[in-house]
């Protein structure tokens, strides 16, 4: 199927953070746009005020035999009314990573960030950096990027540059022509068997290049170490041999400094992650033949994207932080690189595990993860609508018994209420309030910060 060809689509669970962006991008092609959501949220009065016409909450009333195309989130499951409903009017479905995948093969270069961690960021850059260049590219990001006040940017046909989930093997529906990957780890074990499933998985992505596509490495990830492509490979990293790399880290005053293949950078967000991030950025703008003092300006200027170790504001005294981390790594790099910018405040982190399956087969890695921290305020389990086993017992608490154990600070919270009355408690003036999670914790975050 063609989507060039499609006139009329309707986006069924449009509020996503990747469907809202490609419901904007197809708008901006004159498509006419329209879509469902469970309820109303910042991100459907934003599609809104587009003129894309949206529905809460979902009905299959809403469906007409005038749309020619309906596209999916993939929370939404086959069973769902307005699929159904599709069905019945004959109406074509596509999955969101299905018509991304169709919509990227209509321009010329078509670059994919991948990885356990760092996407949104590197995504973030790379487009950055395309755009400050003058090569005026589309992009789609799953978080808002600060440049642009979106998700989305509407660009030319020349420049794709999209983030590519590996959850469910999504990324494998994309089609494009160069590959970065981040980094590999364990995550999404609720579809993936083991970490061999995710790095044969991620082996068969990179083997759908094209003979003349640019595979992006970190040389440094002992999992993406034995992927290869029979094309051009980029390398970059810190600790290996690269084609780009740096080996002077400094950190200072808020902000680090690095050195790439003679030219130096100044980064103002924090974290060694986000070095690797930056570095994958600069391979690809090299590549691409963008000029040095344009990355060199891009990074310094780059302030982050929507709850990546995002600054809100102040509360009671308080610097708050809003992060995206749900993962172990991505818990102990985000409190690492808070304590890099923060070396002598306390740093009370409050954390919403993202899911029973991910919270159950991680377990220890997560019980390790606080080490840096002083006080840890841990929220029950956030459970994600559809991935959930209702078999699966596990609670947060079991988490605050373990990290208790390993003699550290940690008190559970029932809710968002108790949450705040915990961080009430526990806050002085001059402390890191640190907020992370996946699910809705960072709506706490930002009422902190508005107070």
């Amino acid at each position: 199927m063609n989507i060039k060809h499609s006139k009329t689509i309707y986006f069924c669970g449009i509020g996503g953070i990747g469907m809202s962006a490609l419901a904007q991008l197809l708008h901006a092609d004159g498509k006419q746009v329209s879509g469902s959501d469970m309820s109303e949220s910042r991100v459907t009065k934003t599609l809104q005020d587009l003129g894309i016409t949206i529905f809460t909450p979902q009905n299959p009333a809403h469906l007409s035999d005038q749309i020619d195309l309906f596209v999916y989130t993939s929370a939404v499951p086959e069973d769902h009314p307005e699929r159904q409903r599709a069905r019945e009017l004959g109406i074509p479905q596509l999955s969101y990573f299905e018509t991304l995948g169709k919509y990227m093969k209509q321009f010329k270069n078509a670059i994919a960030v991948s990885g356990t961690h760092g996407k949104s960021t590197t995504t973030a850059i790379i487009a950055n950096m395309l755009t400050n260049a003058g090569l005026n590219p589309t992009v789609i990001v799953g978080s808002i990027v600060k440049e642009f006040g979106s998700n989305a940017r509407v660009g030319g046909k020349e420049y794709i540059v999209v983030e590519a989930c590996e959850h469910q093997a999504h990324m494998l529906d994309l089609h494009p022509s160069m590959i970065v990957i981040t980094n590999i780890e364990e995550d999404h074990l609720d579809f993936y068997r083991n970490l061999d499933h995710i790095t044969m998985t991620f082996q068969k992505y990179v083997n759908r290049l094209p003979r003349n596509g640019v595979f992006f490495k970190n040389v440094d990830d002992s999992e993406s170490e034995d992927i290869g492509f029979d094309g051009e490979v980029v390398r970059f990293g810190i600790e290996h041999a690269a084609d780009v790399s740096t080996e002077d880290v400094l950190v200072s005053q808020k902000h680090q400094e690095f050195t790439s293949n003679g030219t130096r950078f100044v980064l103002n967000i924090p974290g060694r992650f986000n070095v690797y991030n930056a570095l994958a950025a600069v391979a690809v703008a090299r590549r691409l033949g963008i000029a040095e003092e344009v990355m060199q300006q891009t990074l310094q200027a780059f302030r982050g994207v929507w709850r990546r170790f995002e600054i809100l504001g102040t509360y009671q005294g308080t610097t708050v932080i809003s992060d995206y981390a749900h993962h172990p790594t991505a818990v102990r790099s985000t409190i690492k690189a808070a304590r890099q910018f923060y070396p002598q405040e306390r740093i009370i982190v409050v954390f919403q595990p993202h899911q029973r399956d991910r919270t159950k087969k991680l377990f220890e890695q997560f019980v390790a993860s606080f080490h840096e921290a002083q006080f840890v305020i841990v929220q029950e389990i956030y459970d994600v609508a559809g991935r959930e086993d209702a078999d699966l017992r596990i609670s947060a608490t079991e988490l605050v018994d373990r990290i208790e154990a390993q003699g550290k600070y940690a008190i559970y919270s029932p809710n968002v209420a108790t949450t705040r009355e915990r961080i009430d408690t526990i806050i002085e003036p001059g402390d890191v309030l640190l907020i992370m999670g996946a699910g809705d914790i960072y709506k706490l975050a930002e009422e902190l910060a508005r107070v």
